[in-house]
């Protein structure tokens, strides 16, 4: 009897330990933090197992990550100088209060590998939002059944030349169609295109509606002929127009959000 109680005793605080994995990683995507982090893979910023031995020993560990959580690092810890960053610093993080900063700092510090896979970020939907006069919901189908779908050619320094089909970021606007008082509006509205790892990519309404770019700012739901693999979800996009492809190609596609600059 002892010997079943302490077994099945072991598996709740199994199970309870995976749910607070599960609960860390929910707050660290809601937060953001996954635009810049990964488990094990570098990205913007160091991976969360690079950090978790950095600050291995260190007094006050918790506490000190939690406070460069919350206000960012500054320039000098060196990260982008190992290899192990792509950017010199961390920002402050205003989506993170002093009691989640600690609570994702413990986290962290107990990481050895990956925390996440692909399949976490996948997408079915993208919802188009914010000024304009027809929010939408477009699924994958949907999607495949736009009016007037595209494809492009594209060449990604990363991995050589791809086939993408999918819809123009200026035909989704089109439908959604901008609020408008004034000729002037949509000269002072933008484009915010959010990833579900909280990545984002920002357009002037006036590039993608009225300027050669908008020809190459792409919805896309196939790749050389196949939908879209769990490493970009079932909905990303990119801006071919721009010189490099990468700078604005977004995977995961969660929402585009429409805004204007207060006058």
């Amino acid at each position: 009897m002892k010997a079943s109680v302490n077994a099945s005793a072991l598996a709740l605080l199994l199970v309870m330990g995976q749910a607070a994995a599960l609960d860390e990683s929910a707050l660290a995507q809601e937060s953001g933090c996954f635009a810049c982090h990964r488990g094990a893979a570098k990205r913007l910023g160091p991976s969360y197992k690079d950090v978790a031995e950095r600050y291995a020993g260190m007094q006050n560990a918790e506490a000190v990550l939690a406070r460069r959580i919350v206000d960012g690092t500054g320039p000098g810890l060196g990260w982008m100088k190992e290899d192990k960053a792509r950017l010199p610093l961390m920002p402050p993080n205003d989506n993170v209060s002093p009691e989640n900063a600690l609570r994702l700092a413990r986290w962290i510090l107990g990481i050895e590998g990956e925390v996440v896979a692909d399949a976490y970020f996948v997408t079915e939907s993208v919802t188009v939002s914010g000024a304009v006069e027809n929010p939408l919901e477009l699924s994958v189908e949907d999607l495949r059944r736009f009016a007037h779908p595209q494809e492009i050619r594209v060449d990604y320094r990363s991995g050589g030349q791809r086939q993408l089909k999918g819809v123009l970021l200026r035909d989704i606007l089109k439908k959604a169609v901008l609020v408008a008082h004034s000729p002037l509006d949509a000269k002072k509205a933008f484009i915010i295109a959010t990833a579900s790892d909280g990545w984002r990519v920002v357009f002037s309404w006036t590039e993608v509606l009225d300027s050669p770019l908008g020809e190459g700012a792409l919805v896309i739901i196939e790749k050389d002929g196949r939908p879209l693999a769990d490493d970009e979800g079932r909905i990303a996009l990119v801006s071919a127009g721009d010189v490099h492809a990468e700078s604005r190609h977004l995977k995961w596609l969660k929402t585009i959000e429409v805004r204007k600059i207060a006058d």
